[in-house]
């Protein structure tokens, strides 16, 4: 499954991670709160780990194999502000996330991105976008319901092993409506 980006919204683009993005793309991976219910592993939140995901990622983008991990930026600047994607979980469904660093949170730009991240999911036929979060993760529960995801409740996700709430949104096939 591919998508068209970069994805644009009002304040906001979804593009590909490129390399000035790393600098801020590490103050989100070592800062601990913001990765405390995240499944990334203890080697992940190092700068050499996190590093080495980051250039995994962008090495992919182009393999058969490709990663849907995009950087959030603000449209007028370019600057990194966060994270969003997606990865498949079963036929003809995916997993989001998004994230945001921490001095730019509670300006709206996760709902934001993550409703363009949705629309072009849903043009390009998926069935099913799933979100998963920690019990304790409340900012994240509170996205997933404003982005209108339905709680289909206490879960243990099948490849992490993470128990958390299952939040999911079904398209009827061939759907090609805009989201609200």
């Amino acid at each position: 499954m591919n998508i068209s980006l970069p994805l644009r919204t009002q304040r906001l683009v979804v593009r590909k991670f490129q390399p000035s993005d790393l600098p801020a793309y590490l103050e989100f991976m070592l800062d601990g709160e913001s990765t405390q219910y995240l499944a990334f592993d203890d080697a992940q939140k190092t700068e050499s780990g996190a590093t080495e995901l980051f250039n995994y990622v962008v090495s992919a983008y182009d393999s058969e194999n490709p990663v849907h991990a995009y950087a959030i930026a603000l449209a007028e600047t370019d600057r990194y502000v966060g994270s969003c994607g997606f990865s498949p979980y079963e036929d003809d469904v995916v997993e989001c996330y998004y994230s945001i660093n921490p001095g730019d949170r509670r300006q709206g730009y996760a709902i934001e991105a993550m409703q363009g991240l949705l629309e072009a999911l849903v043009a390009s036929g998926i069935g099913e976008v799933r979100a998963y979060a920690s019990a304790q993760n409340i900012p994240s529960l509170k996205l997933a319901q404003k982005l209108g995801m339905t709680n289909r409740g206490p879960v243990v996700h099948a490849h992490s092993g993470l128990e958390g709430i299952l939040y999911s949104m079904v398209f009827p096939p061939q759907s090609k409506s805009t989201l609200q």
